[in-house]
C-alpha cells in the first residue's frame, strides 16, 4: 500500500504559496517517482502558526513540518516537531544561523528521535551546496575553505550598479521581484549573508559563534526607521554607492559581497574588489556562487553557481528536500 506524507507549511508568502502549488502540480508525478503521495495537510500564517505545529504533532503517520517563514525564535519548534518524530524542511536561516546553541538543539533532537532536519534552501535557495559539502565530509575529505557570493539579493544590486542603475531604483525592482527579505535592510546590513556562512561553517563540522564573525554590511542602515520610510530614502544612498563600483571598474575589478569561512572557522563577510574574469566577478543578476577548497578539489575548487533567490527556485529547493524525506520512507514502510 502506497504511503503518505503530510506536509504542513508554516508561512503563507511567496515561497510558501509557490511550494503549496508544485506540491499540488506534482503530485501525482512524485507518487509514480516515490511511491509515496505528498499531501498539504495544513497550511498558516503568522496568526495560525502554533495551532498548525499543534496538529502536526497530533497526527498519525509520516508528517512534515516546513518552516517557510523568516521568523525568529524557531529553533525551539524545530526542535519540539523533531522530538515528536516530525520532519522539518526549513528555509528560515535564522533558527540554524543563530547561537550555536540553537543548532545544536536542532541537531541533538533529530538524532535522538530519526526524523530528519533538512535546511538545502538556506543557502543558494536550491543550488546543492549543503548537499555538497555534507558529502565532502561524509566521505572523508578535509574542506579548507568556502568562499562565495551567497546574497542573490545583493548579487543582483551589484550587477545593476555595475550597468549604471541607480541604487534606489534597483533596490525597489529586487523587491518587487522578491529576492529581498521583508525587510530588505536584513540583507543590506549583511544578517543574511552572515545567517548563510555560519550554516556553511556548521554543516562542515565547525563550531562558529555570530560575534566572531568579521562582517561589513553593503550599506549601513537606519534600523530605528519604519521599512517604508528606508525605502523612501534610499536614493540618498545613490552617488556614494556609483562612486564606489566606477572606481573599481577603474582598476579592472569589480565589487562583490563575499563571505568567507575558513578552517578555524574564521568567517568574514563584506564587500570586496574580486579579479572580472574570476567565478565571483563573472555573476550576473541574483546568482550565487560557492568556491569550495578541499583536500581533494586544492588546485582546482569545486565550483557551485545558479540562481540564487526567488521564490519559485526556492520553493523548488524545499520540494527537493521533502522528496528526500519521502524517498527515506520507501513505499510501505512503517514510520
Amino acid at each position: 500500500m502506497r504511503r503518505r506524507l503530510d506536509v504542513f507549511i508554516l508561512g503563507r508568502g511567496r515561497v510558501g504559496g509557490c511550494l503549496a502549488r508544485q506540491i499540488a502540480a506534482a503530485r501525482g508525478r512524485l507518487a509514480r517517482a516515490g511511491g509515496v503521495a505528498i499531501a498539504v495537510a495544513g497550511t498558516a500564517g503568522r496568526s495560525g502558526g502554533e495551532r498548525l505545529v499543534e496538529r502536526a504533532l497530533r497526527a498519525r503517520g509520516a508528517r512534515l513540518l516546513v518552516d517557510a517563514t523568516a521568523a525568529d525564535g524557531m529553533a525551539a519548534v524545530h526542535a519540539r516537531a523533531l522530538a515528536a518524530g516530525v520532519s522539518v524542511v526549513t528555509c528560515n536561516k535564522k533558527p540554524l544561523g543563530g547561537p550555536q546553541g540553537d543548532w545544536d538543539l536542532i541537531e541533538r533532537a533529530a538524532r535522538r528521535s530519526g526524523a530528519m532536519a533538512l535546511r538545502e534552501v538556506t543557502v543558494g535557495a536550491g543550488l546543492p551546496i549543503i548537499r555538497t559539502l555534507r558529502d565532502l565530509r561524509d566521505t572523508g575529505d578535509t574542506i579548507e575553505s568556502v568562499e562565495g557570493c551567497v546574497s542573490g539579493t545583493l548579487n543582483f544590486l551589484c550587477a545593476a550598479l555595475e550597468r549604471g542603475r541607480p541604487f534606489s531604483a534597483a533596490l525597489r525592482e529586487a523587491r518587487r521581484l522578491g529576492y529581498t527579505e521583508p525587510d530588505p535592510r536584513d540583507d543590506l546590513a549583511g544578517g543574511d549573508a552572515a545567517h548563510k556562512v555560519i550554516i556553511l561553517a556548521r554543516t562542515i563540522g565547525w563550531r562558529v559563534a555570530p560575534a566572531a564573525i568579521r562582517l561589513r554590511p553593503f550599506v549601513r542602515c537606519d534600523r530605528r526607521a519604519a521599512t517604508a520610510e528606508f525605502l523612501a530614502g534610499a536614493a540618498a544612498l545613490d552617488a556614494p554607492l556609483a562612486r564606489r563600483f566606477a572606481a573599481a571598474a577603474r582598476r579592472g575589478r569589480r565589487l562583490r559581497y563575499v563571505a568567507r569561512v575558513a578552517a578555524g572557522a574564521r568567517v568574514t563577510v563584506g564587500l570586496r574588489a574580486v579579479p572580472a574574469g574570476g567565478p565571483l566577478g563573472r555573476l550576473a543578476g541574483p546568482e550565487n556562487v560557492f568556491v569550495v577548497r578541499s583536500r581533494r578539489y586544492h588546485r582546482h575548487p569545486l565550483v557551485v553557481a545558479g540562481p540564487g533567490a526567488g521564490p519559485e527556485v526556492t520553493a523548488a529547493g524545499a520540494l527537493a528536500d521533502i522528496l528526500e524525506v519521502a524517498r527515506a520512507l520507501g513505499p510501505g514502510r512503517a514510520r
